[in-house]
């Protein structure tokens, strides 16, 4: 086979070749239409079709490279356009761009190496912005899309999606927004769990689930059962149950049983623990309530009954808590109690008519006014036996009614009982100074050289009698004017209005003073004097004791007799709205949720004291032993006046 016949490579052209060779091409077409003999018209067309199929050539090889230079050109300005979209996307700076003078060729290589690292860093800032939407919704989807953020629309020209810097920020910050909430939430929703068991435990109430291979599980196909498992397991906890009940403690489940279930805080688990838990809160503040108010009655009937301390501590120490079976303790205790005091009804009214008379001697309540003011207290109680129609319970309401309308009245009369107690203690001087007076032998107590001392004392107690007790006298002419107006009453004591007293006893010292004896009167020997008949209405402050007539009531062996002295007086006067019955003692359940260390004593002493006999016995069983030992006598009760 021949070798192909291979083209000459045509030659360099440049003007002087390109004209050369349209001269030579003339001569050799006007040497051939010679040759044939064609007329002198087809050389020129001839010569004409020459040129212009070289100008034609030479047109079309510009034309195409013309085109060329516009493809590359219309394709750098593309890549520049793409560039500056891709570096606006994704917020990175474009590297320096070829200028305009540099050729084409060269500037579209330059452009499309920086398209390709722009979409490099596109595609990636893409990948990361897809990552932290997906992280979002997984964060939400733990908590029912608590914190959601809307996808919106971010592409900019030629559908390129917004991955800027700002973008991803946003995201990243959204991101560790709702991990804050998811924490947030777990946190609450443990707190929850934890006082969910805490609750189970106190109140013993059982879990609605069975233990099963060494964990819990639902005991019925309900979601109440279901959600008490899951919460066993999320605690990995399992209840102990002590024969057919539920004894209070949970125990850790076995190893290698299960993993710790995720309890995710969602919105159905929130609130499903927030209603369980305030359920549970509910069922323990009922009984906590129930027991409270069986105690405040226990309470009053123990103290009623004169049930020393140490038994009250003990029933409650034994008793705490708020399980059914302590609600059970205090009703059955409670029961007893009422028991005994349907039993007993002449005990509680004795116990209140003590209260009720030592009210009136704080009150200094005349023996008439007693009687016209509460005519029940006189009234006489049934003997044993005998009591089968007696009202006891509508006359031990009127006693406690009583107390409480003498309770508002020492309220209201407590400042002028408290500069009443001042005045009291400036009498009794002025009285032991008078006393005094007449003693010839007193400065001769102490020894052969007597008690030089007493003299400064009494000058000193007799001058402190005389400025005080004036000005009391004016402190209280000036208050009980507006007592009385405010009141609607004058106020009296053992049955003398107090201002007609006080008045009478300003008068006196104003006639006294007159009556003052002489200098040379003074120097007169010491003899006894003969003393004035007394006034037709004596001083309250030298007025002998009244003894007050013993209650016709059937009393027991409780026996008190007091004597109402200037310090008791005082204490009563300052602390008067404090009787026995309101004698403060914390319960179980009170606001400081602890039993109270330490307790108001009563106003009012009993000599009787029930003693614990047998340990762990309550106090309404010793009550039932000692209340059969107590008498019905009472003795008469005395009480020191003005």
């Amino acid at each position: 086979m021949n070798a192909p016949d291979t083209a000459p490579a045509p030659p360099a052209m440049d003007a002087t070749t390109l004209s050369a060779l349209i001269d030579s091409s003339s001569a050799d077409l006007a040497a051939l239409h010679a040759r044939l003999g064609s007329p002198p018209e087809q050389l020129a067309t001839a010569i004409d079709a020459l040129k212009a199929s070289i100008h034609d050539a030479i047109s079309a090889q510009v034309r195409r490279v013309q085109a060329e230079v516009d493809q590359v050109h219309e394709e750098c300005v593309a890549l520049e356009l793409t560039a500056a979209d891709l570096a606006r996307a994704t917020g990175a700076a474009s590297a320096e761009l070829p200028s305009n003078t540099v050729p084409l060729l060269e500037r579209r290589g330059a452009l499309q190496s920086e398209e390709a690292r722009l979409r490099g860093v596109y595609a990636a800032e893409c990948a990361r912005v897809d990552s932290l939407y997906d992280e979002i919704r997984q964060v939400n989807a733990k908590m029912s899309n608590a914190c959601m953020l809307s996808e919106e629309s971010n592409e900019h020209q030629q559908g390129l999606r917004d991955v800027s810097p700002t973008v991803v920020a946003r995201l990243e910050a959204h991101l560790e927004q709702a991990k804050q909430v998811h924490a947030q939430r777990r946190v609450q929703l443990e707190l929850q769990l934890a006082e969910i068991l805490q609750l189970w435990s106190e109140l013993r109430t059982a879990p609605l689930v069975v233990v099963q291979g060494g964990r819990a599980v639902a005991s019925a196909p309900s979601e109440e059962s279901a959600f008490h498992a899951a919460v066993l397991q999320y605690a990995q906890q399992v209840p102990v149950h002590v024969g057919d009940g539920f004894d209070g403690t949970f125990v850790a489940q076995a190893a290698g049983v299960g993993d710790q279930k995720a309890l995710d805080p969602t919105d159905q688990v929130m609130h499903a623990s927030v209603v369980l838990r305030t359920a549970l809160e509910t069922e323990k503040s009922n009984r906590e309530n129930a027991i409270q108010n069986m105690y405040d009655e226990l309470c009053e009937l123990w103290m009623r009954f004169d049930v020393p301390e140490d038994e009250m501590d003990a029933f409650v120490l034994d008793h705490r808590g708020s399980t059914l079976d302590v609600v059970a303790a205090y009703k059955s205790e409670l029961d007893k109690m009422r028991a005994l005091k349907s039993q007993h009804m002449a005990l509680f009214i004795t116990r209140t008519r003590e209260q009720i008379q030592e009210q009136w001697d704080t009150l200094f309540v005349g023996e008439e006014e007693r009687a016209a003011q509460f005519p029940a207290f006189y009234a006489e109680l049934p003997q044993e036996g005998q009591d089968a129609a007696f009202d006891w319970d509508g006359l031990l309401a009127e006693h406690e009614q009583m107390t409480v309308r003498l309770n508002e009245q020492l309220e209201r009369r407590a400042p002028i009982l408290r500069l009443l107690t001042r005045y009291r203690e400036i009498c009794d001087e002025a009285r032991a100074l008078e006393e005094s007076a007449h003693d010839t032998s007193r400065l001769l107590g102490r020894g052969n050289r007597g008690d030089p001392g007493r003299l400064l004392r009494e000058e000193r107690m007799r001058k402190r009698v005389k400025i005080q007790k004036p000005r009391l006298e004016n402190e209280l002419l000036k208050i009980l004017p507006q007592w009385e107006a405010d009141e609607g009453q004058p106020f009296i004591v053992d049955g003398v209005r107090l201002i007609d007293y006080l008045s009478d006893q300003l008068g006196g010292a104003k006639e006294n003073a007159r009556a003052r004896p002489t200098p040379a009167e003074k120097t007169r020997p010491n003899t006894p004097a003969v003393r004035a008949a007394a006034p037709k209405r004596a001083p309250l402050s030298t007025r002998t004791p009244s003894t007050r007539p013993a209650q016709p009531t059937h009393r027991s062996a409780v026996s008190s007799s007091s004597t109402l002295s200037a310090s008791s007086l005082g204490s009563a006067a300052i602390d008067c709205a404090a009787p026995r019955t309101a004698r403060a003692r914390a319960g179980p359940y009170d606001d400081n949720r602890g039993m109270a260390s330490s307790r108001t004593t009563s106003a009012a002493s009993s000599a009787t004291t029930i003693v614990r006999e047998t340990p762990g016995r309550s106090p309404s069983a010793m009550l039932a032993s000692s209340l059969a030992q107590m008498s019905a006598n009472t003795p008469a009760r005395t009480r020191t006046l003005w």
